[in-house]
């Protein structure tokens, strides 16, 4: 059976945190086609003003997700196959893009697409037992290459593209793929105190600091440099309208 993406609301300091929620009767929660789109249509949802003020992504079963769908492969041609690989690239470049903030919280393993999933959540709380790793070199595939020489350095990424070997938490932690490492009890209290830490932030703030942060990641450094120019421009402009509001209010 596929994945079942289940939509939860979480408060923190008088914000709304969407959250979604995946299982599987796998217990590895695929990212089938489904689930994939699924994830897309809410990101595209909450972009919109007045919706949750962000995302986080969490699972329940023996994986936090293993990645794509092998059983959904055996039915695909070559097309299919294009379509969805286009697809779940998208769903990580629309995560890049998204103006606020996104959580994964992972609570096992996170292999393959999965792991790609949490890498590219601007925070990842992980238990201390979970294992990442790009197993798809040794399906025939590749994993991730066009992603972790930008993280991690050429000669890390290639442990994990090249050779396809899984890393435990504490090792994500060095490189500096997760923010936090704790246990599993710990779990919620991690969560919530970041969820705190980001209701304080203003919706504006964050997306003008998340475009600067993701240019550097995605695009060249000119590229990167006039996003940054841009974002900044807008925020101070902004805040001179609001500044001038405020005096206007008070008469001065």
């Amino acid at each position: 059976m596929p994945t079942t993406v289940s939509v939860r609301e979480r408060r923190a300091k008088g914000r709304v945190f969407t959250q979604l929620h995946l299982t599987s009767d796998s217990g590895v929660n695929p990212l089938s086609s489904g689930t994939v789109q699924e994830i897309r249509e809410t990101l595209q949802r909450l972009c919109a003003p007045g919706t949750a003020h962000g995302l986080l992504l969490s699972a329940e079963g023996r994986s936090f997700s293993a990645g794509a769908d092998v059983k959904e492969f055996r039915s695909f041609d070559l097309g299919d196959f294009r379509r969805y690989m286009s697809d779940i690239l998208a769903m990580y470049a629309e995560m890049t893009e998204f103006p606020k903030p996104i959580v994964s919280l992972v609570h096992a393993d996170a292999l393959g697409g999965g792991a790609a999933l949490a890498f590219f959540s601007d925070f990842v709380i992980a238990v201390d037992s979970a294992r990442f790793g790009l197993p798809e070199v040794h399906r025939g595939l590749a994993g991730g290459g066009y992603l972790m020489p930008k993280l991690i350095g050429k000669h890390r990424a290639a442990e994990m593209v090249l050779l396809g070997r899984s890393f435990s938490a504490s090792d994500m932690l060095g490189w500096g793929l997760v923010n936090e490492v704790c246990s599993a009890g710990e779990m919620e209290e991690r969560a919530h105190a970041l969820c705190e830490e980001l209701a304080t932030l203003s919706v504006e703030a964050f997306a003008v600091a998340k475009a600067s942060l993701s240019g550097g990641l995605a695009l060249g450094l000119r590229e990167a440099m006039e996003r940054h120019v841009v974002a900044q421009t807008e925020a101070f402009a902004r805040a001179r309208t609001e500044r001038s509001a405020a005096a206007v209010a008070s008469g001065n």
